[in-house]
């Protein structure tokens, strides 16, 4: 049985929706900005950013008979299930004057991601990551896993006294080692072809912006002025990446080959 390919009227559509979420998202950015410089408050951002993931989500609904796998696209939802409401929780923290980086409300958002992470990781396992069995030498099995949890590692040290103070000792580093394998994992796919050329690339790049993304959120969360003002607003420029990526990666979008 050959499987679909996106195509036609449903490929169409899938560029519609990039394109709404491109315009949404240069809305977003614009105006976190202008809060930034003009000293506002407005709350679009906090409305418009869970809704580039609404958005995302909403092409791997749509992705249908142009999946890789039934498993494949049921872990991608389940992801996708636990990062929409991370992303609603997370907002309502930034907005909410009640709430603290350390409150109940962050640290539930924070355990969805980790659950999405999760799920990411099955997913990209069930396509054979990381290979290990494939043979190879000792160093190019642990060079790849040693420059991403060693990178990650050296961050985390550095921000370590401002981690503890805001309540982060336990998460933090147990959210790390979650978001460092999805990457490990997905760069594996690109490394030994263990997803068509599209996917891999999209997967493996989708991990590294959310990567980035939980190296600026972290500053951020940190209060450290305005490195942190600054780094909040790269956080869904990372994010926003990573959603649309992964959602993406669902997609069949080339012929096996024969």
């Amino acid at each position: 049985m050959t499987a679909n390919i996106l195509q036609g009227k449903k490929r169409t559509w899938v560029f519609l929706v990039l394109g709404l979420t491109l315009l949404l998202a240069g809305s977003v950015f614009g105006v976190d900005w202008a809060n930034y410089f003009l000293g506002t408050a407005a709350l679009y951002p906090a409305i418009g950013k869970p809704l580039i993931t609404l958005l995302a989500m909403l092409l791997v609904l749509s992705i249908g008979g142009d999946r890789l796998g039934g498993r494949d696209w049921w872990l991608l939802f389940a992801a996708f299930a636990c990062m929409l409401p991370t992303d609603i929780l997370m907002s309502v923290v930034v907005v909410s004057p009640s709430l603290s980086v350390g409150s109940s409300v962050f640290m539930l958002g924070g355990v969805l991601s980790i659950v999405a992470h999760i799920f990411l990781i099955a997913r990209l396992a069930a396509h054979g990551a990381p290979a290990w069995k494939r043979g190879g030498s000792l160093f190019s099995k642990l060079w790849l896993p040693l420059v991403i949890y060693a990178s990650a590692a050296a961050i985390l040290i550095v921000l370590w006294p401002d981690v503890v103070r805001v309540g982060h000792a336990a998460i933090a580093p147990a959210y790390t080692a979650f978001f460092c394998t999805t990457m490990w994992f997905a760069w594996e796919t690109v490394r030994r072809g263990l997803l068509p050329k599209p996917n891999a690339w999209m997967a493996a790049l989708a991990a590294t912006c959310w990567f980035a993304t939980e190296i600026t959120g972290e500053v951020y969360n940190l209060g450290l002025g305005t490195v942190s003002e600054i780094t909040f607003r790269l956080v869904w420029v990372f994010y926003g990446a990573n959603v649309v990526l992964w959602a993406l990666s669902g997609f069949r979008w080339q012929k096996e080959p024969a």
